[in-house]
């Protein structure tokens, strides 16, 4: 498994949030809790199949639950935890 900064996944983070919830990217920054994009249980659902198919993580729901404030920033170094 190749090493992957936690830059390089913010951005694929961003663009399947952005291509899943129609936002523009520039709306997007690593300081924006994940709450504030008002997911419902798909869009959570369908963020973690892709993290699983991009980083062959499989994040549960429970990262979500037990971290309610986590921002994109936070989640993608966790991201970048797991990866290694």
């Amino acid at each position: 498994m190749s090493e992957m900064t936690k830059n390089e996944i913010y951005a694929i983070v961003c663009e399947m949030l952005c291509d899943a919830k129609d936002l523009e990217p520039d709306s997007l920054n690593e300081d924006l809790p994940v709450k504030s994009l008002k997911l419902d249980s798909l869009d959570y659902v369908e963020l973690m199949v892709l993290v699983k198919r991009e980083f062959d993580i499989s994040l549960s729901a429970d990262m979500f639950i037990q971290h309610p404030d986590i921002t994109l920033g936070e989640m993608c170094q966790a991201l970048e935890e797991l990866r290694k």
